[in-house]
Protein backbone atom coordinates (compact mmCIF):
# COMPACT_ATOMS: atom_id res chain seq x y z
CA UNK A 1 0.00 0.00 0.00
CA UNK A 2 1.29 3.36 -1.07
CA UNK A 3 1.06 6.25 1.77
CA UNK A 4 1.56 10.05 0.67
CA UNK A 5 3.31 12.14 3.50
CA UNK A 6 3.78 15.38 4.26
CA UNK A 7 6.00 18.00 6.69
CA UNK A 8 4.50 16.87 10.91
CA UNK A 9 2.68 19.43 12.28
CA UNK A 10 1.42 17.21 15.33
CA UNK A 11 3.63 14.40 17.15
CA UNK A 12 1.18 10.82 18.61
CA UNK A 13 3.65 9.23 20.56
CA UNK A 14 1.48 6.62 21.01
CA UNK A 15 1.81 6.00 17.35
CA UNK A 16 2.82 2.25 16.48
CA UNK A 17 3.45 -0.03 13.51
CA UNK A 18 2.97 2.08 10.07
CA UNK A 19 1.67 4.84 11.31
CA UNK A 20 5.05 5.57 13.66
CA UNK A 21 7.10 5.06 10.45
CA UNK A 22 4.80 7.17 8.65
CA UNK A 23 4.99 9.85 11.38
CA UNK A 24 8.93 9.21 11.50
CA UNK A 25 8.75 10.22 7.59
CA UNK A 26 6.75 13.68 8.61
CA UNK A 27 9.02 14.38 11.20
CA UNK A 28 11.89 14.28 8.49
CA UNK A 29 10.08 16.31 6.48
CA UNK A 30 9.32 19.48 9.07
CA UNK A 31 13.25 19.56 10.31
CA UNK A 32 15.50 21.81 8.76
CA UNK A 33 19.30 21.72 8.82
CA UNK A 34 21.23 22.28 11.92
CA UNK A 35 17.59 22.48 13.74
CA UNK A 36 19.32 19.06 15.38
CA UNK A 37 22.49 19.80 17.10
CA UNK A 38 23.97 16.52 17.84
CA UNK A 39 22.56 14.84 14.48
CA UNK A 40 23.23 17.71 12.10
CA UNK A 41 22.24 15.54 8.83
CA UNK A 42 19.10 14.41 10.02
CA UNK A 43 17.23 17.11 7.84
CA UNK A 44 15.38 17.86 4.98
CA UNK A 45 17.07 21.05 4.16
CA UNK A 46 16.14 24.29 2.63
CA UNK A 47 17.81 26.71 0.18
CA UNK A 48 15.71 29.29 -2.08
CA UNK A 49 19.07 30.90 -3.21
CA UNK A 50 19.23 28.76 -5.93
CA UNK A 51 16.82 28.62 -9.33
CA UNK A 52 13.80 26.34 -8.48
CA UNK A 53 14.61 22.92 -10.69
CA UNK A 54 18.18 23.29 -8.64
CA UNK A 55 16.21 23.37 -5.48
CA UNK A 56 14.34 21.01 -5.71
CA UNK A 57 16.56 18.31 -7.37
CA UNK A 58 18.78 19.03 -4.41
CA UNK A 59 16.41 18.45 -1.61
CA UNK A 60 14.90 15.54 -3.22
CA UNK A 61 18.28 14.23 -2.69
CA UNK A 62 19.01 15.06 0.68
CA UNK A 63 15.58 14.36 1.56
CA UNK A 64 15.94 10.47 0.24
CA UNK A 65 19.06 9.94 1.79
CA UNK A 66 17.75 11.05 5.43
CA UNK A 67 15.00 9.04 5.05
CA UNK A 68 16.95 6.04 4.50
CA UNK A 69 18.80 6.43 6.75
CA UNK A 70 16.78 7.10 9.59
CA UNK A 71 13.86 5.46 8.64
CA UNK A 72 14.86 2.23 5.96
CA UNK A 73 11.24 0.80 6.45
CA UNK A 74 10.24 3.03 4.52
CA UNK A 75 10.74 2.78 0.67
CA UNK A 76 10.28 6.30 -1.48
CA UNK A 77 8.37 5.52 -4.37
CA UNK A 78 7.72 9.24 -5.30
CA UNK A 79 8.92 12.94 -4.46
CA UNK A 80 7.12 15.90 -5.67
CA UNK A 81 6.72 19.66 -4.10
CA UNK A 82 3.33 21.37 -3.46
CA UNK A 83 3.89 25.82 -2.76
CA UNK A 84 4.15 28.88 -4.09
CA UNK A 85 7.05 29.80 -5.91
CA UNK A 86 6.68 33.18 -5.96
CA UNK A 87 6.43 33.61 -2.13
CA UNK A 88 9.09 30.88 -1.64
CA UNK A 89 7.36 27.98 -0.40
CA UNK A 90 8.20 24.62 -0.77
CA UNK A 91 6.59 21.37 0.74
CA UNK A 92 7.51 18.62 -0.43
CA UNK A 93 5.24 15.30 -0.31
CA UNK A 94 6.72 12.12 -0.64
CA UNK A 95 5.11 8.75 -1.57
CA UNK A 96 6.68 5.76 0.65
CA UNK A 97 5.78 1.91 1.01
CA UNK A 98 6.26 0.20 4.46
CA UNK A 99 8.37 -3.02 4.60
CA UNK A 100 6.76 -6.01 4.81
CA UNK A 101 8.14 -7.25 8.26
CA UNK A 102 7.49 -10.94 7.39
CA UNK A 103 9.69 -10.91 3.65
CA UNK A 104 13.37 -9.66 3.31
CA UNK A 105 13.91 -7.36 0.88
CA UNK A 106 17.38 -7.67 -0.77
CA UNK A 107 19.23 -4.39 -1.46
Amino acid sequence: MTHQVTAASNIDFSATGVDKILQNVALILSTFVISCPFTREFDFGSSSLTPLQLVKRRNTARLIESIQRFEPRAIIIDVDYLGDTYIGKLEPVVKVIVKNRSRKLFR
